[in-house]
């Protein structure tokens, strides 16, 4: 508190409010980022809404954000800098934490950084969390400037992003995808829960949800658990855990080849349907222009994509080009189709082939093939059908496929990006009336196909990057489709980093509140990566499970004490899909930090300022904010975060609209013009249901690969999907007979909320949140009852225990564990000891990892039963 705060409150009566005001502001408890109002009496945060003005959140607030008040002035916050004083480190092992002051903490991470940056700047790894990734600005370009290509999103980024997220980009423009809730008849939702839990716009798309359920919008959803998303729609699905694609292709078989039901306008338009294969799987090219070709039925002859005789493109047959004879993308598609059936899918999926046929039909028939509606005076395609995925389905080794897979069923019936389909969270927006910014729109490519216009990545996974010999301790650069890596604290590291020649290891990591040792997946391969670092620094709230391997603590200002002029990254990013309003919120310090708190990126520019990187870090921010022009940052002077924030709002919304103007508006906001919500039509691109770029890809990849002694599958870079079963479906042993899997808990995912009292009395009034979920009459069978302990087995002899719930909803051969629970750091006394730790039972290595997009396998093949020393 400031001192002029404490005078005032000398001045004024015993309860007397002097002070009674709401504050604009964002909330940062998870991804979402809501726009927020807090309520401020006499100094103190008293209340926390959802900001009706803002669409970022629509108004609407979830039981996390509303509880952010417990984070701001909970007793156990870090409230000065800590050295360590015991160089033994350890699980459980007390490091010895001794008070120091912020200028002995700088001067000794100042001057660590100076002989890491001489030495090889590569050396660093800087490690974030999903969570916090807007504020994770500052420091991607101070990795830039710093040199080292070590940033590491742990966490939430390894577990539920490489598959969907890439997947998404490359057909759709977006980090993720929903259906058209305000137009959409029929959806169905495979491992997914948007709209009805924690994700992307969760907020908003809950209330449209339910809105669309009320209006009559059928949802199916495919799920081995019958959670907060199943449990409110139509139908449940109960599915093996890590089939969905096999039961998604043979849907897709159905309505191909069977009902006939497909788009052929849509596919022969907007697609690369009609661009001819060669008998190699690869693009038949036009030998002076290098463009695929496709074959022109009215002239019997072959052009190139782009020509206007592509209205006449054929989409099936076999012709002859240059001795080789071609077929279209959508021949071969149909032609691979049809070895998955309903009753070859049944005995993967567990699920009746009737049951599938059926699901086949509804959707098909559903998608309303050939009709227009009029939005806004323009007359549209209208398809009122989506499959979406997410976190359960994409979270397998086959993770690309398994997106690829159930968005084909999208596209099969032109159902993408049009009114009533599924739609990208806005990839495209042309910037605020006044100034035209922001502006995002997809590309197009030399072969005709959308390149991602925006992303959260400066790579975009749409053209790939150029696989080669790994720079980064992560491998990402021979898996370019990937985002983040598993690898960063893998067991198999040290081996990789020999086969690869990689001539650094890493040495120094600058944690920003990620908490690696719980989020990525068993403690001891996490562990002994941390363990070979000289020296870690942390900034973070609350001492954790990490912290117990940090040298230095650094106390973080909450995110009701910072100021951030973008705490939606990309903007477009955490807006609801569909019509409606634009909006930018701010996110503005509500109190002023106590103690010894300090905003971790104050604190990172000081440190670059210090490096002499000033001119580096500035150019940095200059590239990941976008500002050119007069609000571009300097080279030669230095800036707080607050000068950042002034520069980029007032570079997006003009001159008159700088951080005093959002400070007290919190949000500005414009309407979304019906070009950038249905923006398919509108823009001349094609997106590939024939993924021929996988060929050369996975062609490049290999060589690498197998110079380093790395095993290499061709099966994950074919052109089109396949279910490839993951290490769970090839367990032989007989005796672990069950799926494990995590499932997200809606009052408990993307956060760190264990430790908040609040959420806490939540989830111990929830029979599941701390609970192992196991079918009913599975228990029965192995003699379980409700609320024994019980133990979870993988066939590599991983174990968990914790109590069970015995419930119809979960399919029979699954184990279901929600969150990233059971903490054992003695300083988050509320977390402590709470639910079950499921990361434990997941494999850290490349085995158990995709070789195309280095998407780790999150399930595991295991075996229960009563826990031995909870019987006695």
């Amino acid at each position: 508190m400031k001192m002029e705060d404490v005078g005032a409150l000398k001045q004024h009566k015993e309860g007397e409010i002097w002070e009674d005001k709401w504050i604009p502001s964002a909330c940062t408890i998870c991804y979402g980022g809501c726009s927020i109002l807090v309520h401020k009496v006499n100094g103190t945060v008293v209340k926390i809404e959802g900001n009706p003005k803002s669409p970022v959140g629509s108004g609407r607030l979830c039981a996390k954000g509303i509880s952010g008040i417990m984070f701001l002035y909970d007793p156990h916050r870090v409230n000065t800098p800590l050295r360590r004083t015991n160089p033994v480190k350890g699980i459980g092992v007390d490091p010895g934490w001794k008070p120091i002051s912020w200028d002995e903490a700088m001067d000794e991470i100042v001057t660590r950084l100076e002989k890491v940056r001489a030495e090889d700047p590569r050396q660093l790894v800087l490690q974030v969390t999903t969570t916090l990734a807007p504020s994770s600005l500052v420091f991607f370009p101070f990795g830039w400037a710093f040199g080292t290509p070590n940033m590491w999103v742990a966490g939430g980024g390894v577990h539920c992003g490489n598959g969907a997220h890439a997947s998404s980009g490359v057909t759709h423009a977006s980090w993720s995808i929903v259906p058209d809730f305000k137009h959409c008849n029929y959806a169905i939702y495979f491992g997914a829960s948007k709209g009805h839990g924690a994700g992307h716009a969760a907020t908003p798309n809950i209330s449209l949800a339910a809105d669309a359920r009320e209006r009559g919008m059928r949802m199916v959803v495919v799920d081995p658990m019958c959670n907060f998303a199943a449990a409110k729609a139509n139908e449940w699905v109960p599915i093996r855990v890590g089939t969905d694609a096999a039961l998604a292709l043979a849907m897709a078989n159905c309505l191909v080849n069977d009902l006939k039901i497909y788009d052929a306008e849509y596919l022969r338009d907007r697609t690369n349907a009609i661009y001819l294969t060669r008998p190699n799987g690869k693009y038949a090219r036009d030998p002076a222009s290098g463009k695929p070709l496709i074959w022109d039925t009215q002239s019997a002859s072959v052009k190139p994509h782009d020509d206007p005789a592509a209205r006449n493109a054929a989409l099936e047959g076999e012709y002859l080009v240059d001795g080789e004879l071609c077929q279209p993308g959508f021949a071969r598609m149909k032609a691979q189709l049809r070895k998955y059936t309903p009753a070859h899918a049944e005995k993967i999926t567990g699920i009746a082939a009737a049951t599938i046929e059926r699901l086949a039909r509804e959707f098909g028939e559903a998608a309303r093939i050939g009709s227009t509606i009029v939005i806004d005076g323009v007359t549209l395609p209208y398809r009122p059908v989506s499959a979406i995925f997410f976190r359960g389905a994409q979270g397998h080794k086959n993770s690309m496929y398994n997106c690829f897979a159930i968005d084909l069923l999208n596209h099969i019936v032109g159902a993408a990006d049009v009114v009533g389909g599924t739609l990208g969270f806005n990839p495209v927006c042309h910037g605020h009336p006044d100034t035209g910014k922001p502006y995002y729109t997809p590309k197009v490519d030399r072969d005709g196909l959308m390149a991602t216009g925006a992303w959260m990545l400066p790579h975009v996974p749409y053209p790939p990057a150029d696989p080669r010999k790994p720079d980064s301790i992560g491998l990402i650069e021979v898996f370019p489709l990937s985002h983040v890596s598993p690898l960063m604290a893998s067991s198999d590291q040290e081996h990789w980093w020999k086969q690869f020649k990689l001539p650094y290891r890493p040495k120094f990591m600058l944690n920003y509140g990620a908490n690696s040792v719980m989020s990525v997946g068993n403690k001891e391969a996490v562990v002994e990566s941390l363990k070979s670092y000289d020296f870690i620094a942390s900034f973070d709230l609350f001492l954790n499970e990490f912290s117990d391997f940090a040298d230095i603590i650094l106390p973080d200002a909450s995110y009701l004490e910072v100021v951030d002029p973008r705490p939606n990254f990309p903007f477009i990013f955490n807006h609801p899909a569909g019509q409606g309003e634009w909006g930018w919120p701010i996110r503005q310090p509500v109190v002023e930090p106590t103690h010894e708190r300090r905003s971790a990126r104050d604190v990172m520019l000081q440190i670059a300022y210090r490096l002499g990187l000033g001119p580096e870090i500035n150019m940095g921010v200059n590239a990941y904010y976008g500002l050119d022009g007069e609000q571009m940052l300097d080279p030669d002077k230095t800036y707080t975060i607050e000068d950042i924030s002034d520069h980029e709002l007032k570079h997006k919304f003009g001159p008159e609209r700088g951080l005093e103007w959002f400070k007290e508006h919190g949000v500005i906001t414009w309407p979304k013009r019906v070009e950038e919500v249905y923006w398919r039509t509108f823009l001349d691109v094609r997106i590939p249901i024939y993924h021929e770029y996988l060929i050369e890809l996975g062609e490049q990849t290999g060589k690498i690969c197998q110079e380093a002694d790395m095993s290499y599958d061709p099966a994950y870079y074919g052109p089109l999907p396949e279910w490839l079963p993951c290490h769970a479906h090839e367990e032989q042993d007989g005796s672990f007979d069950l799926f494990a899997f995590y499932y997200r808990d809606a009052i408990q995912a993307n956060g760190f909320t264990m430790e908040n009292p609040w959420i806490d009395e939540m989830a111990r009034i929830d029979p599941f949140s701390y609970r192992i979920a196991v079918n009913a009459d599975t228990g029965r069978r192995k003699g379980l009852k409700d609320n024994d302990v019980i133990y979870v087995e993988t066939a590599t002899g991983r174990r968990v225990t914790g109590r069970v719930k015995l419930t119809e909803g979960i399919h029979p051969e699954g184990v279901g564990i929600a969150a990233c629970a059971g903490h054992w750091s003695k300083h988050q006394p509320i977390a402590q000891g709470k639910g079950v730790f499921f990361n434990d039972l997941l494999e850290i290595d490349f085995a158990h990892t995709s070789p195309v997009n280095l998407n780790l396998d999150l399930c595991a093949k295991v075996k229960v039963g009563r826990h031995e020393a909870a019987a006695t």
